[in-house]
């Protein structure tokens, strides 16, 4: 016994074998919850893709409290100027996951540094602690006994008594310089080999000499969409209300639409999320884009507006599946709007495609109406499904997923009627499965295209899908009578 390829003819007599995988592979799932967060920082990875599973790993990667109010915080913060909350927005919308990027161009001169000193008199530098990242971030530093270790180098958030990092070692700038390899702040310089074994002056808490801001341009916007290009992810938000130059921050949102818009002509189904500080037209007419046109005020009294509001559409888009609509849902810890509306004012927003959020008869704040920026759609393509977000995000998903699924095929199967009846049926698998999630009516399928090319190594296909919409009008006729008639 023994095996043999297709084809082939055996010498000796036998039983020969082989085996190959007679089913169909299997439907692939939506792929919901991730977002991409663009934004400036006074500390981590600068022009590098993160990703983020919570806001805890926000804290730990770009710090918690990224301004000037000298508070002890355990997570980030809500200050003013945190730029790091397009992230901790997203995550608040419910998202899943959020892949950062760090805006600006790394530059090692901008980084903190601190000189540590032996304890021969006079002092004299041993060697220089350099910060892993550019930025403005306060620091303090400590080398002091321990209980459990011989000599410690401890590291603090600057100005406060919170301890980020503590690194064990026996007093001599040798074993700091080994044991210093393994930390997540910063990194020692070339320490000479005859300073091994010098002792270490210890030294209450110190601040270190801080870095300087990255400087950040609209090109690094672009530097950085083409980052998160290499990334699956769902819905971007930027930073781009903290530009100084309003026409910069203009600028940068039409960057953002040019990137979809290209980046979708290439096979990646994202959407983008802008916004105002006040209600303002728009002209970005497209299903990809998404402008949010007002704001809220949370619990702890957070006015959330302009590009935070957005990054909170962001997470919300994502974190809810295709089945659903985020039309009336509440958004979380909302308490009040920062501008209030009349009907005529929401109407008018929906028509220009602007999302805005209203309050619910008991109070709740909510999105008005998903609803994205397209408001005259191309007749030869689009119908007026594309103009919400729901439908645009089903249709998304059965891109993503047909794909996903068919593409192990390519170049497996012979483009003849048997191979193109397995798409055929594989496809159906993929709309059978989202008619059974409430996502499309029942009858979508597809078929082969009679019309496209048939020959050598290409094939075409028609799907016919019909999207569901969420009910959000509903009218009521009421009849009324003065008295029930007598019989």
């Amino acid at each position: 016994m023994a095996f043999f390829i297709p084809g082939e003819q055996k010498t000796r007599p036998g039983t020969y074998f082989r085996y190959e995988n007679w089913g169909h592979p299997s439907i692939a799932g939506a792929d919901d919850g991730i977002c991409a967060a663009v934004f400036r920082s006074n500390w981590g990875p600068v022009g590098e893709a993160v990703m983020l599973e919570s806001p805890a790993d926000l804290a730990r990667v770009y710090g918690t409290c990224l301004c000037d109010c000298e508070e002890d915080h355990d997570e980030p913060c809500d200050c003013p100027d945190i730029r790091t909350a397009v992230a901790l927005e997203q995550f608040r919308g419910g998202a899943r996951r959020v892949l950062a990027v760090r805006l600006g161009c790394e530059n090692e001169a901008k980084r903190g540094y601190f000189n540590l000193q032996g304890t021969g008199t006079p002092a004299t530098t041993v060697m220089q602690l350099t910060m892993k990242y550019p930025g403005e971030r306060k620091f303090d530093v400590s080398i002091r006994r321990s209980l459990d270790r011989a000599w410690e180098l401890v590291l603090f958030e600057g100005g406060t008594s919170r301890v980020l990092e503590r690194i064990g070692f026996d007093g001599t700038a040798g074993s700091l310089y080994d044991a210093a390899k393994r930390s997540n702040f910063f990194t020692l310089g070339e320490l000479e080999l005859s300073n091994r074994s010098v002792s270490l002056a210890a030294m209450q808490p110190t601040t270190v000499t801080p870095g300087n801001e990255v400087d950040v341009e609209c090109a690094d916007y672009n530097a950085a969409f083409a980052i998160l290009e290499k990334y699956n992810w769902n819905v971007l938000a930027i930073d781009c209300d903290n530009c100084d130059d309003k026409a910069c921050n203009e600028d940068v949102q039409w960057l953002m639409k040019e990137y979809l818009e290209r980046v979708y002509s290439e096979g990646k189904f994202v959407m983008g999320v802008a916004g105002s500080d006040n209600i303002a037209t728009q002209d970005f007419n497209s299903h990809q884009v998404v402008y949010v046109g007002n704001g809220f005020i949370d619990r702890a009294g957070v006015v959330v507006k302009g590009w935070k509001a957005a990054a909170r559409v962001a997470g919300m888009i994502a974190g809810t599946p295709s089945s659903q609509s985020i039309t009336r849902s509440v958004v979380a810890g909302a308490v009040e709007l920062t501008q209030r509306m009349s009907n005529y004012q929401y109407e008018r927003a929906i028509e220009a495609g602007i999302l805005t959020f209203s309050t619910s008869p008991s109070g709740a704040v909510w999105v008005e109406s998903g609803v994205n920026t397209l408001t005259e759609p191309d007749s030869s393509q689009q119908d007026n499904g594309w103009r919400k977000i729901k439908r645009t995000k089903v249709r998304f998903e059965l891109f993503q997923r047909l794909n996903d699924t068919v593409a192990p095929l390519v170049g497996r199967i012979n483009n003849d009627p048997d191979g193109r009846m397995t798409i055929v049926q594989v496809g159906n698998g993929v709309c059978n499965a989202m008619i059974s999630e409430g996502k499309l009516l029942a009858g979508a399928h597809v078929t082969i295209d009679p019309h496209g090319p048939a020959g050598g190594d290409s094939a075409s296909f028609l799907v016919y899908a019909d999207d569901i919409d969420a009910l959000e009008k509903m009218y009521f006729t009421f009849k009324f009578r003065f008295a029930p008639e007598e019989e």
